[in-house]
């Protein structure tokens, strides 16, 4: 594949680019219309007509005795796309990354003047050596993956699902899975990057789709979640239908269908059975020895995109281990205290271009402050460093304890060498186009999360019992609910400008819908801190500050509402703390809008 045509997919792969920005130190402008417009557009059909995304590859198109040829290539015939029938690469499939086939003529004419047809390995013999070049998956009879053999002898133009458990009602247009798949990668797969790149999973439907059959209903399932009026029961059932059956195949596309399907849920507001689902996967995940560095390697299948995906899917399996045990309070993760030696992800950049450069070990970065000159690692590798900091931080327990114990000044070292050995790219979540860096800012989430939950219980910003209420970001324990907690400024300090820089990332440019949904309860986190310091310790303009914050946080969790159930929820919640911690008049309709509680905090 030549330069051009790389350069051509990588573009193809941005998604959402945001022109250039006048940009004055982080007082960016806040776009609410974005997401906004993008809903409405939706609302207009059923049928997606607003978006113009490309579709799945069908490798198996239907043939007839006697066909008419036309000048199109096979690719845009199938996908209905408009052809300029340029040789040997016709544009559509040069800006998409697909391979450019033309059927024979039967015009008689002569062989001489027809380009040469690519080989089977999908590359035309013009395409120079890449890396990515290996990455057709392997296809016959019988594929095996990981020590598991499965039939791959199908030739159906539907996705492969478990039939013989599914509903007998489901039945889906291979248009709408396609268009579901978009939308996956279009405002899902940015901020979970784990499955593999758009193109490069285009070219496994075509060679092996049989090994993506529990993975695909839940990446359309996810993507259907965007789409208004599709339906979302129906692509629940075929993901359940394809992931809980007793034999599912212990393999690596296994635990990433767990692993989304598991998000989803826990953003459905479905914590206890998201928890179930991600159990599920870790056990998968541990059974086939993923959190060794030989299994990327050995089920890379020479390709090391492929390879790559292996490494993110561990490593985010094990961040969301710990997030999910965050919320929930518990002492420790499932994979914290499993060895691994698993490489670090690389850029975002290079993983979607294919060209994966040697990876970076744990080795390297847990020693980056003897390097002689900076060393830059992914925002993967920085969001994998605050996983391990949760484990750290989960077992200092829910008790208050002594304000200056050692374990808590540690734990909060950890979180400032993280913040202090960013390099300065790194600093700023926006890149060079003006698009968010979705792994960064999920990262610099979690860290303001984190110092919230470290400091706040051994602050001035006491938690009222109607906190319990609250399921993203309920207090800590019993002991924490009281109207006289230790005053130590110190802590109340920490938690302030944790909230304020945590609730600040919302400042960014960008729809709030292609944040991670894994945020909304760490937002929560900070606007609670945020009411607290307005009843116990904020005044004057510090106050009024503050009451934006909140105004922002929430306005922020309402877009994500919009598509994830647990913030709609969650608003509610905030809502109802912020009148009875405020001592707000109660409302008397039905409903109080998240404006209605910031003009009764004006009134205070």
């Amino acid at each position: 594949m030549d330069e051009q045509t790389c350069d051509a997919i990588h573009h193809d792969s941005i998604v959402n680019a945001f022109g250039p920005l006048q940009i004055d130190g982080l007082d960016y402008g806040l776009l609410f219309s974005d997401f906004d417009e993008t809903i409405e557009s939706f609302s207009r059909t059923s049928q997606f007509d607003p978006l113009d995304l490309p579709c799945s590859f069908d490798p198996h198109p239907p043939t007839r005795a006697k066909s008419r040829v036309s000048l199109a290539c096979i690719t845009c015939r199938i996908r209905h796309t408009k052809c300029d029938a340029r040789q040997p690469v016709c544009s559509q499939c040069r800006e998409s990354g697909r391979s450019c086939n033309y059927a024979p003529s039967r015009r008689g004419r002569k062989t001489e003047t027809r380009q040469q047809l690519p080989r089977d390995d999908g590359r035309s013999e013009t395409d120079g050596p890449r890396q990515e070049s290996n990455c057709q998956s392997r296809s016959g009879s019988n594929a095996t993956l990981s020590g598991f053999t499965v039939n791959s002898s199908s030739s159906s133009r539907q996705i492969p699902v478990n039939i013989h458990s599914a509903p007998s009602s489901v039945t889906l247009e291979p248009g709408h899975q396609s268009k579901f798949l978009d939308l996956y990668y279009t405002y899902f797969h940015d901020a979970h990057p784990i499955v593999l790149p758009h193109q490069f999973l285009n070219q496994r439907l075509e060679t092996n789709q049989v090994s993506l059959q529990h993975l695909l209903p839940a990446m359309e399932f996810i993507g259907s979640l965007f789409a208004p009026n599709a339906a979302k029961e129906i692509q629940r059932a075929r993901v359940e239908s394809a992931l809980l059956s007793d034999n599912l195949p212990a393999t690596g596309f296994t635990v990433q269908a767990l692993l989304i399907f598991a998000i989803s849920m826990h953003a459905s507001n479905e914590f206890a059975y998201a928890r179930e689902i991600l159990d599920r996967a870790v056990r998968v995940a541990l059974g086939i020895n993923m959190q060794s560095k030989s299994f990327a390697i050995a089920n890379r299948e020479g390709c090391a995109v492929l390879e790559e995906s292996w490494r993110r899917t561990w490593w985010f399996l094990y961040v969301t281990d710990g997030i999910f045990a965050g919320i929930r309070h518990c002492l420790t993760f499932s994979l914290f205290d499993v060895e691994t030696d698993v490489d670090l992800p690389c850029e975002e950049v290079d993983y979607h271009s294919g060209v994966i450069p040697q990876p970076r070990t744990l080795e390297e970065y847990n020693t980056r402050e003897f390097a002689v000159d900076e060393l830059t690692f992914s925002s993967f590798a920085y969001l994998i460093d605050l996983g391990h900091i949760i484990g750290v931080i989960l077992a200092l327990g829910t008790e208050p304890g002594e304000p200056f114990d050692p374990e808590i000044i540690s734990a909060d070292t950890s979180l400032m060498n993280w913040a202090l050995y960013l390099p300065k790219k790194k600093q700023l979540v926006v890149e060079d186009l003006g698009k968010i860096d979705e792994i960064l800012f999920q990262a610099h989430m979690l860290c303001s999360t984190l110092k919230v939950s470290l400091h706040r219980p051994r602050s001035q910003l006491a938690y009222g019992p109607i906190e319990r209420i609250s399921k993203c970001a309920p207090p800590p324990c019993d002991k924490s609910v009281a109207e006289q907690q230790r005053a130590y400024d110190f802590h109340t300090k920490k938690v302030l400008e944790a909230s304020e820089a945590g609730i600040g990332l919302f400042t960014l440019p960008g729809p709030f819908i292609m944040h991670t949904p894994l945020i909304i309860c760490g937002l929560t986190l900070s606007i609670l801190a945020q009411i607290s310091a307005c009843r116990f310790k904020l005044k004057g303009a510090r106050y009024t500050a503050a009451r934006d914050r909140v105004r922002l946080g929430l306005s922020a969790i309402k877009t994500l509402g919009e598509v994830w159930t647990i913030g709609h929820i969650t608003v509610r919640e905030i809502q109802n703390i912020a009148r009875e911690t405020l001592f707000l008049q109660k409302p008397t309709l039905a409903g109080t809008s998240d404006s209605d509680v910031i003009r009764l905090m004006e009134l205070k």
